[in-house]
């Protein structure tokens, strides 16, 4: 795949991701659902050292329901949620909000989570897996990708 490309809604932040993500998949829990002001957000786990971006942003932390948090970077000027970094796990990873693709549907789902508090209007694909609560990337990510993860971790 080649690099992704995108940006909040103002186009001061813009960024690239030179590889394609480790994984995108799409988050029913209440936090998101509250967050997005929508009924889930798409999710694509991308390895910090293929991120790389221009413009300012700013962070804060909200709570998550495991109780580690997070740290979502929004746009300074006009507070386009762009990506984040969850505290449950220290890996090289971050997350990028798919909808700031420039072309964001280049990247689909590999998995719903959190379907236990997902609305009750929206009807889950029948060919994607789905979870009640957050899913086991051993069992769900793609070889390639956990290979990816386990190198990056073990250069630390």
């Amino acid at each position: 795949m080649a690099a992704l490309t995108g940006g909040c809604a103002c186009g001061r932040v813009r960024y690239r991701v030179n590889e394609a993500p480790l994984f995108t998949y799409a988050c029913h829990c209440t936090d998101c659902q509250r967050t997005t002001g929508s009924a889930f957000v798409i999710h694509s786990t991308v390895a910090k050292e293929d991120f790389e971006i221009e413009g300012d942003t700013q962070s804060v932390t909200l709570p998550t329901s495991s109780g580690a948090g997070y740290d979502i970077h929004f746009c300074c000027n006009c507070g386009t949620y762009v990506w984040c970094i969850y505290h449950v796990r220290a890996d090289p990873v971050l997350i990028v909000r798919s909808g700031t693709f420039d072309d964001a549907a280049r990247v689909t789902p590999g998995a719903h989570i959190f379907t236990a508090s997902m609305q009750p209007w929206f009807k889950l694909p029948d060919d994607v897996p789905s979870f009640p609560q957050a899913f086991d990337r051993n069992l769900t990510w793609p070889a390639e990708s956990l290979q990816k993860l386990d190198d990056l971790i073990a250069r630390g």
